[in-house]
């Protein structure tokens, strides 16, 4: 089967969920923070202190906590990112094997893999781009995947491979004299539906989302062959995910309101002790010097407390041994496992596993009663 394509280059399979690069690392976390007043108060305040006129203090006291916050701010998004990188590069360099014009496999990683290529999979693989399946090791030519990682749903999903693909293998291995021309449609975002059409000598046959396995999806059992057809931001999942942005809770947006209300009310306390102090003279720059002096209303270390402790609450999410191989992707909004007051499930959700087990039986004059409870996990 010859691995020829129409258009000859696509997108490349390469994972990249990074949020930022070297060019936009600084600029954006500046900006992200900076579109709070209660970062853009302290930075006004430290900005006040190179002004002798307004100076009340140690310059040290008042530009030394907002550069503390910054560099934690930094060094946090830093890691967040890091981790990403590491998890994509790990998804990246994962070995799959490539059939050959020679009709024999050789190992290349995902990040290699392009359209047109046909590639074996095996039991609990991840799917590294999008399929069309052509063979699999069972008789009627189905399989299984697990979908949970690609729309949530644990319940597994039945495959068919494409059967003239299928029944060729069987006089034919590997497909390596097959030749054939399939037609697909265009990338879009709905991962319930897919066409296409395989012709060859034999004749034709029709593709439907039957005949294909979707990235980021994983194979139950056995082992296929497949061609891929949708590589890289082009598949079902990286269509239909959002770019990468900044979150923030509801915490951070309660401390930034809860700013402005101070502040609000220590510019009525500057204005009264200005009224009571009887110094009009050069008024504006009284209340200024006024307002830095009750600048202690709204705490500094408030912010720093908050970022430390997102910190140690996401270490140990990540340490939690009754959690294992749970990941913090983000270190902005663990409070926000404190707040969650619902949990919306249906009966195959991922919130549940199904699993009866047997706890109690026990009679009480001679009417036996059992008492299943259900374990959702």
């Amino acid at each position: 089967m010859e691995g020829r394509t129409s258009p000859t280059s696509f997108v490349n399979n390469k994972l990249n969920n990074q949020k930022y690069n070297i060019f936009t690392f600084f600029p954006i976390i500046l900006f992200n923070q900076f579109k709070f007043f209660f970062n853009i108060y302290f930075a006004l305040l430290a900005l006040s202190q190179f002004i002798e006129i307004f100076r009340v203090g140690f310059l040290v006291t008042y530009v030394s906590p907002l550069i503390f916050i910054l560099i934690v701010t930094f060094l946090k998004e830093f890691y967040d990112d890091f981790k990403r990188f590491l998890r994509d590069r790990e998804l990246n360099k994962k070995k799959y094997k490539k059939l050959n014009r020679n009709g024999s496999f050789v190992d290349i990683e995902s990040a290699e893999i392009k359209v047109g290529d046909i590639i074996s999979v095996s039991a609990g693989e991840r799917i590294p781009a999008d399929l069309l399946l052509l063979h699999t090791d069972q008789k009627n030519g189905a399989v299984f995947i697990k979908t949970d990682q690609l729309d949530g749903e644990t319940d597994w999903k039945l495959r068919k491979s494409v059967v003239m693909t299928q029944e060729e293998h069987a006089s034919n291995p590997n497909l390596r004299r097959f030749k054939a021309k399939i037609v697909i449609e265009k990338p879009h975002k709905d991962i319930y539906a897919f066409k296409g059409r395989i012709t060859s000598g034999k004749g034709s046959e029709g593709l439907s989302l039957d005949n294909t396995l979707w990235a980021n999806t994983s194979l139950t059992a056995g082992t296929i062959l497949t061609l891929v057809i949708y590589t890289g931001k082009e598949t079902r999942s990286q269509l239909n995910n959002r770019s990468a942005r900044a979150k923030f809770g509801i915490l951070d947006k309660e401390v930034d309101r809860l700013s402005l209300i101070l502040f609000g009310l220590m510019v009525i306390i500057a204005a009264i002790t200005l009224i009571l102090s009887w110094q009009f003279n050069s008024w504006y720059i009284v209340v200024v010097r006024y307002i830095i002096l009750y600048s202690s209303i709204i705490p500094i270390s408030l912010r720093v407390n908050l970022d430390m402790a997102k910190l140690y609450y996401c270490f140990f999410i990540y340490k939690d041994k009754d959690m294992p191989d749970t990941i913090a992707r983000n270190s902005n909004i663990p409070e926000e496992l404190g707040r969650i007051q619902y949990l919306f499930s249906d009966k195959t959700g991922t919130l549940t596993q199904n699993l009866m087990i047997f706890r109690k039986l026990f009679s009480i004059d001679k009417l036996f009663t059992s008492v299943i409870l259900l374990n959702d996990k």
